[in-house]
């Protein structure tokens, strides 16, 4: 750096030094800071000079202006979001927000409404769209879609891709379009499968070519366009703080750039996907929302106004991230804005996904997350599990999703009609999908939506006569006459509650005494488990499926992974080694919760643990169900007072009318917490959005832990089951708990299909009963961002751009590196699904060219074509520089 350089640095420094430090004392400070990168000798260094935000327009050295701002206060990180919120003379001011980390993808304001009921299914009312000779939105039969992830130049192996996908199941499939070639290649791809009588639906993925676009419109059915980089070019991360007239300016740009591919389309009948991710978003939506679910929509937005105003309405909408929380937000707001935005129309049909969902049961649960707790709600018209596996392994967890959530429960409506839940060509065969899946479940399959409009309309001396006719022509497991009056009784007693407080902007959580949290449940959410007697006889196996730890000493330890609390199954059969278990498990930390009753009172008065019968029955906690408190509260009255007992728990099925609830807010001593066990998993969501009104509104401050018991006794369907109905509630934060209960892990275990579809690392993990429960609570948790235990990976599932062996190196990654709590990595196969899809990721390995990778560290590249040979040590090697590292 030149003597003059230096000079003018030191007087820059110099000269606002005073200023900042008049305006910080005391106070946070509100100055953008800018990047002056030094050429030649200094080009990696970065000297950081705060300005004042008035004089960065004439700061001619300025590199970059940082809209976002991270300040330490108090040892908690905020974020300043740069937010425009006037005009002036052409000029718009900047209002900045503190945002607590945590909240940093809360900031949605203005979600009223995001679908039609959240108590009775009634499917959104969506556009009918054609894509081909498939038609989605209008009540059609919900989509499954797949990509190919073969080299669109290879013709041959993407048109076996094809077949083979068509084969298994699905409705279209996604090619990649990147250039020339492919699109010249596409012709002969459908030429050739129309030789052989195949008109699937093909769409074409379109990323930063406006001009490739156009070119594909002329074969594809639909084009699938990236609002964040469609004209925008590579994603460069240049924060750049946008005037008004230069925002606008852009939404010219997209206009000259993007409306020759509507009028296109328009003449040739194809329909348009406008597919948003959440970390490729525009720098100019960056400047205006952030990286935020409302970025989202807008940027969706932007390009859905310039299709309405050239009066072409054969689109789909999709709000993609590999986040599951911020993908549900981002729908439930894209549907609430179209709401407001013209009441009286429809709204467009939405394609659903978790991009980069991963492989295995965690790229399964992950999805099965966030696309199953959309269409719970009826919102969804096609969706896509997207997983790092080949595309038809793909369709199978798909078809999973949409038969299991035939079973869920709502309440009908007997003034309104069946078939708002009912698809124009499925009334006799369900809600969503026509598919025939075959039904492994043991539980009673209770289908609100599979009643018909004349079920529901008929005069109630001829209900039970159409019920019986219906369930011939339906042969489930079990009557619709069950199905119907299960249903009349949640309609007649259980449904007259108005949701309140789940309100979806700052969805509201229970604050739980602090002495409870550090006492008996984790702070952040609670793990347990339920294990019988005979699974306790074999300590060695059950430490293992608790995830309890040696320390260096050779001596059980809790971990991050290791199980709270345990309910023992009929512990009045205790034996003496099952006993010895229970006690080394105490001796841990863990706490044991055994049911109320004369037997297991005196079992416990009679158990000593280190000669103190007292701190043995103080980590052993009775539950009984919520009718029976008089006689549990009456016991512990007693106990609490010598000390020997922390509390107990009450259990609810969420049934119980409000003035029963109510008693608990006056108990004296209260429960520790509640356990919500619903009599089946399907109405499991129904049951907690009730408790959960009642609770709140009635200042219950008692916290309440989800308890499942799960019937199936195949692998597909138990993810399914945890993920949808337990997912659901998670993810809006109703519940400071969770314990599954797989019931038939026996059974299932001597059937091919179940541990069998299980990747090879997870059954090292289910290898019993016990540690499935705790793999499927663990991962759930994982999932939702409540509580993390592992790395949290973003894995590209790789299409025709991919530029080296995702599937192989995903999984050699996963076992370096799968033991860091909290950190995560972004798995990607080229640039398009590089650093424009891994924003959360704190390190990336990105494909740059065949063989080669580029290193990220956030949003910054580090090394640039690393030999893939070397990339997986060059990537620990990064982690350890930036302090992430643990050892295994």
């Amino acid at each position: 750096m030149s003597l003059v350089k230096r000079i003018i640095l030191f007087m820059v420094t110099f000269c606002y030094y005073a200023e900042i430090k008049k305006n910080t004392v005391g106070k946070i400070s509100y100055y953008n800071i800018i990047f002056v990168r030094a050429k030649k000798n200094f080009k990696k260094s970065m000297h950081q000079f705060p300005l004042n935000s008035k004089r960065n327009s004439n700061f001619e050295g300025t590199k970059r202006n940082h809209n976002i701002v991270k300040y330490e206060s108090r040892k908690r990180r905020h974020f300043f979001l740069n937010s425009r919120v006037g005009e002036k003379k052409g000029q718009s001011e900047i209002k900045r927000k503190i945002i607590k980390d945590e909240d940093k993808y809360n900031i949605i304001k203005d979600i009223k409404k995001y679908c039609e009921c959240t108590k009775k299914y009634k499917r959104l009312p969506t556009r009918e769209v054609t894509i081909g000779n498939v038609k989605i939105g209008n009540y059609n039969n919900i989509a499954i879609q797949t990509m190919t992830n073969c080299d669109t130049r290879n013709i041959e192996e993407c048109v076996n891709q094809i077949k083979k996908c068509k084969d298994l199941g699905a409705d279209m499939v996604r090619l990649t379009v990147q250039g020339v070639q492919e699109a010249e290649a596409s012709y002969h791809i459908k030429e050739k499968l129309l030789s052989e009588n195949i008109t699937i639906p093909l769409v074409a993925d379109i990323h930063f070519n406006p001009k490739i676009a156009l070119m594909a419109a002329e074969v594809y059915e639909k084009i699938r366009v990236n609002p964040g980089n469609f004209v925008d070019g590579r994603k460069k991360w240049i924060n750049k703080v946008y005037k008004k007239k230069e925002f606008e300016e852009g939404k010219l740009f997209i206009k000259e750039k993007f409306v020759p591919l509507i009028e296109k389309c328009k003449r040739l009948n194809r329909a348009i996907r406008i597919g948003t991710n959440h970390g490729s978003l525009s720098s100019r939506i960056l400047s205006y929302y952030g990286d935020t679910p409302l970025g989202m929509i807008e940027s969706a937005f932007e390009f859905s106004d310039l299709c309405i105003e050239n009066k072409f309405y054969n689109i789909v909408f999709s709000m993609k991230a590999s986040n599951a929380y911020v993908m549900i937000q981002s729908y439930r707001l894209l549907v609430a804005k179209q709401y407001e935005r013209d009441k009286n129309s429809l709204i467009f049909p939405m394609h659903l996904g978790v991009t980069e969902a991963g492989f295995g049961a965690n790229g399964r649960i992950k999805s099965y997350l966030g696309i199953g707790s959309l269409l719970y709600d009826g919102i969804g018209d096609t969706i896509r599990i997207s997983l790092t596996e080949d595309p038809w392994d793909e369709l199978a967890p798909c078809k999973k999703l949409i038969e299991n959530l035939k079973k869920r429960i709502f309440y009908t409506d007997k003034k309104e009609e069946a078939s708002y839940s009912v698809m124009k060509k499925q009334n006799k065969e369900g809600p969503n999908y026509s598919r025939d899946t075959p039904n492994n479940d043991n539980d009673v399959t209770v289908m609100k939506s599979s009643l018909s409009r004349e079920i529901q309309s008929c005069s109630p001396e001829k209900k039970e006569e159409a019920i019986i006719y219906k369930s011939k022509e339906n042969s489930t497991v079990h009557s619709d006459t069950d199905v119907y009056q299960t249903i009349e009784h949640w309609n007649s007693n259980y449904l007259n509650f108005e949701e309140n407080f789940r309100d979806f902007n700052n969805i509201v959580k229970n604050r739980v005494d602090k002495k409870v949290k550090s006492d008996v449940l984790h702070e952040e959410c609670t793990v347990g488990n339920v294990v019988t007697v005979k699974e306790l006889e074999d300590s060695l196996q059950i430490f293992k499926d608790l995830n309890i730890e040696l320390d260096q000493n050779g001596n059980l330890k809790k971990g991050a992974k290791t199980t709270d609390i345990i309910i023992i199954d009929k512990f009045e059969t205790l034996t003496d080694s099952a006993n010895k278990t229970v006690k080394k498990l105490i001796e841990i930390g863990l706490h044991v919760l055994v049911q109320h009753q004369p037997q297991n009172i005196d079992i416990v008065k009679k158990l000593k643990i280190n000669d103190s019968s007292s701190s043995y029955n103080n980590n052993i906690i009775f539950y009984t169900h919520l009718e029976n408190m008089d006689n549990i509260l009456e016991y512990y009255k007693d106990e609490m007072q010598k000390n020997n007992s922390k509390g107990y728990a009450l259990i609810l099925n969420g049934k119980e009318n409000i003035k029963m609830v109510e008693k608990i807010k006056y108990l004296d001593p209260a429960p520790l917490f509640l356990l919500l066990r619903s009599d089946t998993i399907f109405e499991h969501v129904l049951v907690t959005r009730r408790v959960n009104e009642i609770i709140h509104s009635l200042g219950i401050n008692v916290p309440y832990i989800h308890y499942v018991d799960i019937h199936s006794t195949y692998y597909e369907d138990i993810l399914v089951n945890a993920s949808l109905y337990v997912g659901t509630c998670l993810i809006d934060l109703m519940g400071d708990g969770l314990i599954i209960n797989v019931t038939n892990y026996s059974s299932a275990a001597t059937n091919t299909d179940t541990v069998a579809n299980a990747q090879k690392d997870e059954k090292q993990q289910i290898s019993s009963r016990v540690s499935l429960n705790s793999f499927l609570t663990l991962n759930i948790l994982q999932d939702t961002r409540i509580r993390l235990f592992k790395t949290d990976y973003i894995a590209c599932p790789s299409c025709g751009r991919t530029l080296f062996n995702i599937q192989e190196t995903t999984k050699k990654i996963m076992k370096l590196t799968g033991h860091l709590k909290g950190v995560k990595i972004a798995i990607m196969g080229c640039i398009v699904n590089g650093i424009g899809e891994m924003a959360d990721a704190h390190f990336g390995y990105v494909g740059s060219a065949p063989k080669k990778v580029d290193l990220y560290y956030g949003k910054e590249i580090v090394e640039r074509n690393v030999p893939e040979e070397e990339a997986c040590d060059k990537l620990i090697e990064l982690i350890k520089k930036h302090n992430k590292w643990q050892d295994p």
